[in-house]
């Protein structure tokens, strides 16, 4: 009698294993056919596996619209063809939105995300701009005093600059930018190493090479969250009750939460309008958690975008030398309007460097700063042009980076063609992008992180001569978001040399 308890749980084990596994074949969806090899548990076991990798890689192996994979325990729907995957994510009959920003008032739903977006409209970036440019300077003012150390230490007189990791100096001014102009701090954390954000930045940079592994999001509250909760206190405080006033994403946070009008396009004021607490639309809590959420996803945008960016524009001479025209050109247009021999340039005039915006538009179709997009179906949804609904509570996936490299959509996809983007001689739009990666309902911040991502290239090479060293391990993968894998970084010489302009 004892050994049929253990057949009955085996059998049960077995029993769950297959209905599940059998899920795609019962709902009459084209599928993959599930199995287990040596090959892939001895993957898992020397934790070679990546999620992002083998889902990009599934893509390559059909042609159907959508296809029923399994992750694990999982039905998840894989996404193939871009006109659907592009539906799904602007989708507006509420089947995929994200619940943790939902927030109700009046007794209506709100997008709490999506009710922020004017936050980055373009006209609060201008006005944020100065600190921008004091944010940028501290990376600047790294860099020389790296290079004047460099040839200290060299003792020559002939310039040979200083070799440095740009992908390293770059998080960094990722993490400065979040600091400044999300947390409200007027704070340089190139010195000072033992910031909070600094930490936060390291540990989740760790994080994502475990979550690669295990395919889930470990949880993120720990002591580093309750000191960003406390700074996020103190600056709400000293702007509602000390009448603070600071042009970032903080002030304009605040003035939502006093239920201040942050949309208005003409004559904007930045000053706070206090009401009562119980009159108040979001707890300085939730304040704290969407800051923090801007710090996690902002500092691995921003940093891989910039880097990557970078990283390609050294490769190719020509590219560089044409970007720094450019900057030549605004160089002048500033002197121009300043009538001063140091041209001071402003909002408009990087706005008007049309390749550097190519550049980035480029680096994020060639290296998307997220793999995949996942989301679940809230409400059962009948997919367009099929006979298929996708039930409540399960979940699709786009496989953002192998789309975005199919020869299908983009030719000679892996080469990097900012120009791709311009319209032809006869007028012709040039190859399509739908920005998967920056899209409103994916990323809020998408002008935000453009422009500081510019603005940091245009410093760069407004200032110093660049080379690629070579580098014989270089590798570019993917974790959460993609970072170039190297036992040096990106390792790039830099020699001080402001670009030169005609008066």
């Amino acid at each position: 009698m004892w050994l049929l308890i253990p057949i009955l749980v085996y059998s049960l084990i077995f029993l769950y294993v297959r209905h599940v596994y059998s899920y795609w074949r019962r709902k009459g969806f084209p599928h993959e056919t599930p199995g287990l090899s040596w090959r892939f548990l001895r993957s898992l076991y020397q934790r070679e596996f990546h999620y992002n990798e083998a889902i990009n890689n599934f893509y390559q192996t059909g042609k159907e619209r959508f296809v029923g994979i399994y992750c694990f325990f999982r039905p998840i729907l894989m996404i193939r063809d871009r006109t659907l995957a592009r539906t799904l994510l602007e989708n507006q009959g509420g089947h995929f939105n994200d619940t943790r920003w939902d927030y109700v008032r009046s007794y209506r739903k709100y997008n709490l995300l999506e009710k922020l977006s004017p936050l980055f409209a373009s006209n609060r970036l201008e006005a944020m701009f100065r600190n921008i440019d004091k944010v940028a300077d501290h990376l600047v003012n790294h860099l020389n005093t790296t290079t004047v150390a460099a040839g200290a230490a060299a003792g020559a007189a002939e310039n040979h600059g200083a070799v440095v990791d740009m992908q390293q100096l770059l998080r960094i001014y990722a993490v400065n930018v979040i600091a400044n102009l999300i947390y409200g701090l007027d704070i340089d954390v190139f010195k000072q190493t033992d910031s909070v954000f600094l930490q936060y930045s390291n540990n989740s940079f760790q994080r994502s090479g475990i979550n690669s592994y295990t395919f889930n999001r470990l949880p993120k509250k720990s002591s580093l969250t309750y000191r960003l909760r406390d700074i996020v206190e103190q600056n709400v405080a000293l702007r509602e009750d000390g009448g603070t006033i600071r042009k970032d994403v903080l002030q304009l946070l605040v003035k939502f939460r006093n239920g201040n009008d942050i949309e208005a396009r003409d004559k904007f004021n930045w000053h706070i309008e206090n009401v009562f607490e119980r009159e108040k639309i979001i707890s300085i809590k939730k304040v704290a958690r969407i800051a923090e959420y801007l710090l996690e996803n902002g500092i691995q945008t921003i940093a891989s975008t910039s880097v990557l960016t970078l990283y390609e524009i050294l490769k190719q001479p020509e590219l560089m030398q044409k970007v720094r025209e450019e900057i030549v050109m605004a160089n002048a247009a500033a002197n121009g309007e300043t009538k001063e021999k140091q041209p001071q340039m402003n909002y408009e005039h990087v706005k008007q460097m049309k390749l550097l915006d190519l550049c980035i538009q480029e680096t994020t179709r060639k290296y998307p700063s997220v793999a995949t997009i996942e989301r679940t179906c809230r409400k059962a949804y009948a997919i367009p042009n099929s006979k298929r609904t996708l039930n409540e509570g399960k979940s699709f996936v786009i496989p953002l980076l192998a789309i975005q490299r199919d020869e299908k959509y983009f030719q000679d996809p892996m080469a990097y063609k900012p120009h791709r983007f311009l319209q032809d001689s006869n007028g012709n739009p040039g190859e399509r992008f739908n920005e998967f990666g920056l899209g409103a309902k994916t990323c809020i911040a998408q002008n935000f992180v453009k422009f500081v991502v510019k603005y940091v290239l245009v410093k760069m090479f407004s200032n110093y001569s660049m080379e690629l060293m070579p580098m014989e391990d270089l590798d570019i993968c993917y974790d959460d978001t993609p970072y170039i894998r190297s036992t040096d970084g990106l390792k790039v010489r830099i020699k001080s040399g402001k670009v030169k302009f005609e008066l």
